[in-house]
């Protein structure tokens, strides 16, 4: 194997968390998600890093598996062979579509996703009951080339504190147009953590094209927006930003509160 082969096929990191929001409702305290996004198969190259995120994911065995967005790469090609390794998945999943997506042909990637049982959010949002709870999943279409509308997607979704609401959007920086909506939780990818990062250079640079939330955990207006760093690349390398997959379990402030208090 050759080192770039070798790099190719580095397992991701698994990166696991708890995101804690007064917006989770008590009902959905310990719903589990697992996340993968910019997965960007290439022809010619066989899927590992992929493959190797599913049977992670699958082994911690969340309630569903959201995917936000990217997961060719300028060709609609390798699509069969993504297809064929999602399958793998042992629990529902969830996806939305990004912007290399839609330049590789939105209509065959969101058929690809479907023919491996994936249900692809396109402005638009399932009602799920899990745990004996309601979780509103929302998916909003890619907003860099401009084929969002949030409008249509939280449509008779109710944005009262009793509802709990979770959204898929490729591109982080769109975060900040879904304030008025109300979202608990934020999934998104498209940065590759910076994809070449240098500790103060890569910040600095991504501020400087409008690059505000790289990677983790960032807080806006009471929404907590998580940035996965993604499987993939849109060129070959990466340099300290890891490939990644997550799962985030959801934990209400108010369920936190009670225990407290009947602790005390």
């Amino acid at each position: 194997m050759s080192p770039r082969q070798a790099r190719r096929a580095r397992p991701p990191l698994l990166s696991v968390h708890d995101v804690v929001s007064p917006r989770i409702h008590r009902t959905v305290d310990g719903v589990r998600i697992g996340h993968l996004t910019d997965i960007h198969v290439r022809v010619g190259v066989p899927p590992r890093r992929l493959h190797r995120a599913i049977e992670l994911l699958n082994a911690l065995r969340p309630d569903l598996v959201v995917l936000t967005g990217d997961y060719v790469c300028f060709s609609s090609r390798p699509l069969p062979g993504l297809a064929a390794a999602l399958k793998a998945l042992t629990v529902p999943a969830f996806a939305t579509l990004g912007n290399h997506d839609h330049w590789s042909g939105a209509a065959k990637v969101a058929r690809a996703l479907e023919s491996a049982g994936i249900d692809v959010l396109t402005n638009e949002h399932r009602t799920l009951q899990i745990r004996g709870g309601t979780l509103h999943l929302v998916g909003v279409d890619d907003p860099v080339t401009r084929h969002h509308d949030p409008d249509k997607a939280f449509r008779d979704v109710p944005l009262d504190d009793g509802a709990t609401r979770v959204v898929l959007a490729h591109d982080p920086s769109f975060a900040e147009a879904l304030v008025p909506y109300r979202p608990a939780v934020v999934f998104s990818g498209h940065t590759h953590g910076g994809q070449i990062v240098f500790k103060r250079l890569t910040p600095y640079m991504a501020q400087r094209i409008g690059i505000k939330y790289l990677s983790g955990f960032f807080e806006i207006d009471g929404a907590m927006l998580y940035v996965s760093r993604g499987l993939g690349e849109s060129l070959p390398v990466r340099f300290r930003a890891p490939p990644e997959c997550s799962q985030l379990t959801l934990r209400s402030a108010a369920a936190g509160a009670s225990a407290s208090s009947a602790a005390a």
